[in-house]
């Protein structure tokens, strides 16, 4: 694996969560990722958990905003048996599809349907994205952001 710096570690998205640790309470079992797939971003993710998840959001990162402004959500959508089993969610696909500005960075993260499992985030810029190589996934990290393969999203 190879680190990316992204400029920015250990966001705090406006549900309370990190994008790198899990918060006290959380147990970490597996972690979220991005890739790119046929040119468009697709949110992985992998879980040695219980739980299965329920859904994908996306915010905006903090850039530009105060101290008390919450991460903009750009989207949130709900899997379906197909996604969750495929363990991948392309939100250009999606009936909603997000508008994200080439320019801005993002924060997403697949979540558990419970309150106890938690698959960390992962920051990105759509450059990122499009500079992965074929099979290469952007993991979350505590130190940055981690470019890594599917099989390195597991954290068990």
């Amino acid at each position: 694996m190879r680190r990316v710096t992204t400029g920015m570690t250990c966001l705090v998205l406006s549900l309370g969560l990190t994008g790198c640790i899990a918060p006290s309470g959380f147990e970490t079992v597996g972690r979220t990722g991005v890739a790119s797939v046929e040119g468009d971003l697709a949110v992985v993710w992998d879980s040695c958990g219980e739980e299965e998840i329920r859904s994908v959001v996306i915010h905006a990162d903090r850039e530009g905003l105060a101290d008390d402004e919450e991460n903009p959500e750009v989207g949130r959508w709900e899997m379906g048996e197909r996604n969750r089993e495929e363990k991948v969610f392309v939100p250009s696909a999606a009936d909603d599809p997000p508008q994200l500005d080439p320019s801005r960075g993002y924060i997403v993260q697949a979540l558990p349907a419970g309150e106890v499992e938690n698959l960390p985030a992962v920051h990105f810029t759509l450059d990122e994205v499009a500079g992965l190589g074929p099979g290469e996934v952007l993991i979350g990290a505590e130190d940055g952001s981690v470019v890594g393969t599917m099989d390195d999203l597991a954290d068990c």
